[in-house]
């Protein structure tokens, strides 16, 4: 019987503003349906059936929609202070062994995979680890030819701190992986779950809890995910944008869209009603209506009950829900929140329209990313 799996899902979200002034970063849309809801059953495919979902920021609007959807999932509200905190207070409920993810991920990681190497290896802990060209934004972690964690940091101060690091490792016999970051998926065993409710002053995972337990000499190894694994945080809204056309081009193994799909990169759901010309990779959701003479695309995500008029071009571009745009309006490099309204004849460019919001006929809109409308 596989372990349960606890979604940390109570982050301010403070780099993926505006849109988390609305909405909680795991609530954010993804082809018809919030993040959250992708992840759940990703675990549930997995044989993951014991899921928690621990939140905190905007908590009740996870918990609504949870009940709302018949998510299979237990929402716990939590006053917790960091990621650990996420686990320790439900603590009680999980068990020896846990699995813990981060609830801003878009991946196809094997998890069941993955816990089965923790298992083989009698480890203590086990850590996705997946490859970036960059890794001094996230973090340097070092393994040996088994696996085994040598080194784990957050984000090293400097680049001559990487370096120094990188090249001091590679004496003791460190693999080649030298790009590996914290993929953001943990499996914790007996030893971690009694360090952690021992220890109340450990916050976060990355920075405190697993630096710890290599120094300390515990068994934590790295999952290190196989070519072809797809992998991306949403914690910026270019992330998000990327997460998103990739999704809807069928780059993300295991992400279900709510809809069907009419031809390669084209996802309709059956109650939308399109009239316009449609170029892929599109997403159209429940009850999207788009007028004839609209051109929709590429790579864009109208999430649902959305309206595009007569003669109007949305391109590079995410809706949320009911959003309207209107006739012979220009839509690109923007995202579109819930019931913003853009009248006819209006553009809007490298924009974040806010929820509610009407942008008046005839207005050109170029707002700075990151700013609202």
């Amino acid at each position: 019987m596989r372990p349960p799996v606890v979604i940390l899902a109570g982050g301010l979200g403070t780099r993926l503003r505006p849109l988390t002034e609305v909405l909680p970063k795991p609530m954010v849309p993804l082809g018809g349906k919030p993040l959250i809801a992708h992840l759940v059953e990703r675990f549930q495919e997995m044989g993951f059936h014991r899921v928690y979902i621990a939140a905190n920021y905007k908590g009740a609007l996870i918990k609504e929609y949870a009940e709302t959807a018949g998510l299979p999932a237990e929402v716990r509200i939590l006053d917790s202070k960091d990621t650990i905190d996420g686990v320790r207070l439900i603590a009680e409920e999980l068990g020896d062994e846990v699995v813990v993810s981060m609830g801003d991920l878009v991946t196809s990681i094997d998890v069941g995979d993955q816990y089965k190497l923790h298992r083989e290896a009698g480890a203590d802990a086990t850590v996705s680890l997946t490859s970036v060209d960059n890794p001094l934004q996230y973090g340097l972690v070092m393994v040996d030819e088994s696996k085994r964690i040598l080194l784990f940091t957050e984000k090293p101060v400097s680049l001559e701190v990487y370096l120094l690091s990188l090249a001091f490792y590679k004496t003791k016999g460190a693999s080649s992986y030298s790009n590996l970051v914290n993929a953001g998926i943990y499996v914790l065993g007996d030893n971690a779950m009694k360090l952690i409710m021992a220890n109340k002053s450990l916050l976060d995972f990355g920075r405190h809890l697993f630096p710890l337990m290599v120094e300390e000499g515990y068994r934590c190894y790295g999952y290190v995910t196989p070519p072809g694994v797809y992998w991306e945080d949403i914690g910026t809204i270019e992330k998000y944008k990327r997460a998103m056309w990739d999704v809807i081009s069928g780059g993300v193994p295991g992400f279900k869209l709510n809809g069907e799909t009419v031809s390669s990169g084209v996802h309709v759901h059956k109650t939308a009603d399109v009239r316009g010309e449609i170029l892929p990779p599109v997403y159209i959701g429940e009850g999207v209506v788009v007028e004839e003479g609209a051109v929709v695309g590429p790579y864009v995500s109208l999430e649902g009950g959305n309206f595009v008029g007569r003669g109007s071009r949305v391109e590079n571009s995410i809706l949320w829900r009911r959003a309207v745009v209107g006739r012979n309006t220009y839509v690109r490099e923007s995202i579109l929140l819930n019931d913003s309204v853009l009248s006819d004849g209006v553009k809007v460019v490298d924009s974040v329209i806010g929820s509610g919001n009407k942008v008046a006929e005839d207005v050109f809109s170029k707002v700075l990313p990151n700013k609202v409308v």
